[in-house]
């Protein structure tokens, strides 16, 4: 999916809800005409693809797009599915629930064989061994890469594109950290949940489900850019519930815009999207400077809170990670007890160091398995967002 996502590629984009629209410029001498209305999970490309939704329509779900006023083509294309759905006869009823169910088993089928070539392709992987992978063309990721976009699996592709990214980068951990890919992906291969395999939900369709009120505090944020779409996300704690909860933005046009006030705390309500700890933002009421924010008294204490979060979702690499009163030892942080962790040497350390003058001082970051990446400290009674 993340070549049909090139900003250069893309133009004319926008959106009226529920409708998104735009051109991408593929093989052809014309741009694609990419048309998807959200509210009734219907698309149209102009590309030859046989596949409904085809990757152009569900790449143009994926990016932060401008409101704007439908251009002609979007105009006639909405009046034309407005006049059929106005025909309420029981023939035109059932032709409408037939055209639905053919979408939905044609999809279920693509993914059916995109999970059995996915299980083929890790018994290859497993048969040549890991120490082979170094030695694969680029040919050879990008061919499967391609292949589970087809079969409308585009979690599947990001999931060996980040293999690929890790055995590219090399390093002392290399050959552990794809192992640990491999088997989130067999894994993956009996589970299959939807959310994982990147089956999209539209954000309407998320805000029209039952939402969860709480005070958020936008503790936590990453942004990440491959050239092609920028991505920010953010973890926010819920003050009354005391859950995290994770709000992400693309964009492939401009740095995206987070989804609630950074280093804030949001009385909002949220709605969560299924299987999943993301969600979209409703009703924002206001924002304020934020209280600090309690931090378990140990690291152990704090990796062992998070339990659920693994057992809920056990692909999942980056976590929300607090203690309280470390101090810089070395390369790590260390607690009251003298337990440390790894902690990343970047801006957010050294903007910590810089505030705390070398005290102790509550600690929050995102939690990779091997290094601890610092956002977020409070020193004195005061929170201060650091990355």
């Amino acid at each position: 999916m993340r070549t049909r996502a090139v900003p250069t590629r893309w133009q004319g984009l926008g959106k009226a809800l529920p409708v998104l629209w735009g051109l991408y410029t593929g093989s052809g001498s014309v741009p694609y005409r990419v048309c998807v209305d959200l509210a009734a999970g219907s698309a149209k490309c102009s590309c030859p693809s046989r596949k409904f939704p085809c990757k152009h329509a569900i790449s143009l779900q994926e990016l932060d797009l401008p409101d704007a006023l439908p251009p002609d083509w979007v105009e006639e294309w909405t009046q034309r599915r407005a006049a059929r759905e106005l025909d309420s006869s029981p023939e035109a009823v059932a032709r409408r629930q037939r055209a639905r169910e053919k979408t939905a088993d044609r999809r279920a089928a693509a993914m059916s064989s995109g999970i059995d070539g996915l299980r083929d392709w890790l018994l290859d992987v497993a048969s040549a061994g890991v120490a082979s992978l170094p030695g694969r063309p680029a040919s050879w990721w990008q061919a499967f890469i391609a292949r589970m976009i087809d079969a409308q699996v585009p979690g599947v592709a990001g999931a060996v594109a980040e293999i690929q990214e890790i055995v590219a980068r090399s390093g002392p951990r290399w050959t552990s950290d794809v192992a640990d890919r491999l088997g989130g992906l067999h894994l993956l291969c009996f589970v299959q949940p939807r959310s994982r395999l990147g089956v999209t939900v539209p954000e309407e369709t998320v805000r029209a489900t039952p939402g969860v009120f709480d005070r958020w505090v936008a503790l936590l944020r990453l942004e990440t850019d491959d050239g092609r779409v920028r991505t920010v996300r953010q973890w926010c704690w819920g003050r009354e519930s005391g859950h995290w909860v994770v709000a992400i933005r693309h964009s492939a046009v401009g740095a995206p815009v987070p989804l609630l006030p950074h280093g804030l705390e949001s009385s909002a309500l949220v709605h969560p999207y299924p299987g999943s700890d993301r969600v979209a933002l409703g009703d924002l009421e206001g924002s304020k400077t934020p209280d600090p924010v309690p931090a378990p008294d140990s690291w152990r204490a704090a990796l062992a809170s998070l339990e659920p979060m693994l057992v809920a979702d056990p692909w999942q690499r980056l976590f929300p990670l607090g203690c309280a009163a470390v101090r810089l030892c070395g390369g790590s942080l260390a607690d009251g007890s003298g337990h440390a962790l790894p902690v990343r040497d970047d801006s957010g350390l050294d903007m910590a160091l810089a505030l705390t003058g070398g005290v102790p001082f509550d600690a929050w970051g995102l939690w990779d398995g091997h290094a601890l990446r610092l956002g977020a400290i409070t020193v004195d009674g005061k929170l201060e967002v650091v990355a």
